[in-house]
């Protein structure tokens, strides 16, 4: 990921610093693992905009070999080189340590994942819901945390295909507003032309980040103003816009718009995807699964479950789930409704399996009263869902493959942290 032109002496300026202090150990340190230091402090000017130069590096050289006794010293510098590796200059814009976002999966993502997420050193983004609920919301995020945040919004009802009324179009647009209001460090767009807002939340001092699903869709949301472009690669879970794999996308989005900062989304579940992300040009990675799979989500122990012992090869992408959105393609594991769908050979809607019957009856954050929810409807099952979740959808993505338990977030975000750091520092060069 990084430009060709500082790319390009990159080798030589991490010999030449070794070569300057001489001998196979410097301050008690491997020449390999000196090495690796010079080269994370080099990838750390690059990422902050400056020129890589064998001068910028003279000081940490300098200091590594005044460590020769002290150890403690030592072992802090090289941690905060390490850092280097996956703090990104998109980490210093927003104030997170981690370049990891959690997805605000509607009422699923609350404060609570929120709070978790962002006091871990990521950045929690909160779910949609009606006006009020999101004023109510982003208040309670900010008595649980001090750190940034973003709130999603789904912007389909903008789009003229989409089917959607002018009371839909009035609710969204008060949506979209009551973040803009509330003043959210980050507001998230998705499936739509994100230009409409972009002034009036600067204007608020909002930054305003979309997820899109191709090139084409990235370049415009650049033109558009946007703080940052999320790419969506069409193996994320939930509603998918795209139509390439996620690690096709991301490298030509990048290069497409630099520089304004890319987010990678879409089957990322480990510190090993996100160190590839990092490593393609991304400045920060979007996961959802991996948070729905967490103790703090606000969704059916059931389905937390169904993630954990998933595969890939269980997730599908369809347009079954499309009461209330029709023709927008999503990825679900294939549970009890889905594979009923498939046996009978994937009808029309009107001919399909149980179609009269309802999934169950949900109740929503904001209200007391249970609502019957339509088979094959959009919706995240809630944890006080009244009927067997194997009748709802159970939006994933294949990062399935990579979780294999139901943690806290702030452990999630640690352990994906530690784990991009170590895959970082792997592929780093070492001498030789």
């Amino acid at each position: 990921g990084r430009p060709a032109t500082q790319a390009r002496g990159y080798d030589d300026l991490s010999a030449a610093a070794l070569e300057r202090l001489g001998g196979t150990h410097v301050g008690g340190l491997e020449r390999g693992a000196l090495s690796a230091a010079l080269a994370a402090s080099v990838t750390a000017l690059i990422q902050e905009g400056e020129e890589a130069t064998l001068e910028n590096i003279e000081d940490i050289s300098g200091r590594l070999a005044e460590l020769r006794a002290d150890q403690p010293r030592q072992a802090r510098l090289m941690n905060n080189l390490h850092v280097a590796g996956i703090e990104t200059p998109l980490c210093r814009d927003l104030g997170i340590k981690y370049p990891i976002f959690s997805v605000g999966f509607v009422e699923g993502a609350g404060p609570e994942l929120v709070a978790a997420v962002t006091d871990a050193g990521g950045c929690g983004v909160l779910g949609s819901c009606p006006p009020d609920e999101i004023r109510r919301r982003v208040s309670h995020v900010r008595e649980l945390t001090a750190g940034t945040f973003g709130q999603n919004q789904i912007i389909a009802a903008f789009d003229e295909a989409s089917g959607a009324d002018d009371d839909d179009r009035e609710e969204a647009r008060q949506r979209i507003e009551a973040a803009i209001d509330e003043k959210v460090p980050v507001l998230v767009l998705f499936w739509g032309d994100p230009s409409p807002f972009v002034k009036q939340a600067h204007a608020n001092g909002v930054k305003v980040f979309v997820q899109t699903g191709s090139v084409a869709e990235a370049v415009r949301a650049a033109e558009a103003g946007v703080d940052a472009v999320i790419a969506q690669g069409v193996e994320a879970g939930g509603h998918v816009r795209a139509t390439e794999s996620l690690w096709v996308v991301l490298p030509k989005v990048v290069d497409a718009i630099k520089p304004v900062p890319v987010i990678a989304s879409g089957g990322i579940g480990d510190g090993a995807a996100i160190a590839r992300a990092l490593r393609l040009g991304a400045q920060g990675v979007s996961m959802g699964t991996r948070f729905v799979a967490s103790e703090e989500a606000w969704t059916h122990r059931v389905y937390k479950e169904r993630i954990v012992s998933s595969t890939a090869a269980d997730t599908l992408l369809t347009t079954l789930f499309d009461v209330w959105w029709p023709d927008a393609p999503h990825r679900v594991l294939r549970n009890r409704v889905v594979r009923e769908w498939e046996a009978a050979g994937r009808p029309s809607p009107g001919s399909r399996p149980r179609e009269d019957l309802p999934a169950g009856r949900r109740r929503r954050p904001w209200s007391d009263d249970l609502q019957e929810w339509p088979r094959y409807a959009v919706g995240i099952i809630p944890p006080d869902f009244e009927g067997d979740p194997e009748d709802a959808p159970m939006w994933a993505g294949t990062s399935v493959d990579s979780i294999d338990s139901i943690k806290p977030a702030a452990e999630i975000v640690r352990e994906l942290a530690a784990e991009a750091e170590a895959a970082l520092e792997r592929a780093q060069p070492r001498a030789t």
